[in-house]
């Protein structure tokens, strides 16, 4: 869904989206209707930069990083953003390294045109944990055997002396 600038009014545009055809499906799996509310409003006197705020809302299962079984995830994410048309000079921003607030949340475009689509993709790949466990104690696989260590001990005969940091336990006892 893509909506050019001139197609907001100066009260804003508010959207109510079920549509799932943006759903990157075979990335993440879905449970469930994808649900999101945006709203999009000029910047009074300014032609050439909106304002986009939203709540994205779907239920997930993602794959554990530990135990490598999936586990339903509930994601709710609000976000906003600035969006303008060439907002970003590169010789500026890359000359002291430091970004401020503004510009972290300002959106560059090449054209007056907001894709509505594309930025909930990318809001939801944003919004995702970054170490993604069905729990936080999760033990995760015996390096072993490959056995899931949630489940009970796999009866692989670990010494105590395996570990490369066995060593460091006599210095401590100095």
């Amino acid at each position: 869904m893509r909506i050019p600038f001139e197609q907001i009014p100066a009260e804003g545009l508010e959207l109510e989206l079920t549509e799932a055809g943006w759903f990157p499906e075979q990335e993440l799996a879905r449970q469930g209707p994808v649900r999101a509310t945006i709203n999009l409003a000029r910047e009074p006197g300014r032609l050439d930069r909106v304002r986009l705020r939203g709540l994205l809302e779907v239920d997930l299962r993602l794959i554990c990083d530990r135990c490598l079984d999936s586990y339903p995830y509930a994601l709710a994410a609000d976000f906003q953003a600035s969006l303008e048309v060439g907002a970003i000079d590169d010789g500026a921003a890359v000359s002291d390294h430091l970004c401020s607030a503004e510009v972290m949340e300002t959106v560059s475009l090449a054209e007056p045109v907001v894709d509505v689509f594309d930025l909930l993709a990318q809001q939801l790949f944003l919004s995702l944990p970054l170490k993604r466990l069905c729990r936080e104690e999760c033990r995760g696989l015996c390096p072993r055997c490959g056995a899931d260590l949630n489940e009970g001990e796999c009866g692989c005969f670990r010494s105590p002396g395996s570990s490369p940091f066995a060593v460091l336990a006599d210095l401590k006892k100095r």
